[in-house]
């Protein structure tokens, strides 16, 4: 009888506790890894179930747009970091994590002289490209690039 395995035998606490483990992991929220967006730039998150709500921490550092109930856009508003939560139904948490809001330093030169700091963004050609804490030259650019009318799609 050497050459015959004997049956397995799992005990019925071990199934209860596999099967209670698989309810809990069923019901925990997606708690995902940072997002990290650009000042400026939106974030696309594609959700697996509808969303009931949606809440950010501190809206002053990143935005959401409700695309529909399963599609959300972060917006990079401020420097800094926040949280976001997403609830479905029955007030279950569907995800649950930090916005880190980061400037984007592709293709950007900075220039100082004395104490002013100016940043030019070079895609290819270098135009100056204003930051949160620059200086009244800067500030000045931002006032003339924001004071042109937008542009219109039909």
């Amino acid at each position: 009888m050497h050459g015959r395995k004997k049956p397995m035998r799992v005990s019925r606490l071990f199934v209860a506790a596999a099967a209670a483990l698989c309810v809990v992991a069923a019901s925990a929220p997606a708690f995902a890894r940072d997002i990290r967006v650009a000042l400026d730039q939106a974030f696309p998150i594609r959700l697996a179930e509808p969303a009931q709500g949606v809440a950010v921490g501190n809206p002053s550092i990143a935005g959401v747009s409700i695309q529909n109930d399963r599609f959300i856009f972060v917006t990079g508003r401020s420097y800094g970091s926040t949280n976001l939560v997403v609830m479905g139904e029955g007030n279950r948490v569907l995800y649950s994590g930090r916005i880190v809001v980061a400037p984007d330093e592709t293709d950007v030169v900075m220039v100082t002289r004395g104490v002013e700091t100016a940043r030019l963004e070079c895609t290819p050609l270098c135009r100056p490209r204003p930051d949160i804490g620059d200086g009244p030259a800067s500030t000045a650019v931002n006032e003339q690039i924001t004071g042109r009318p937008a542009a219109t799609v039909r």
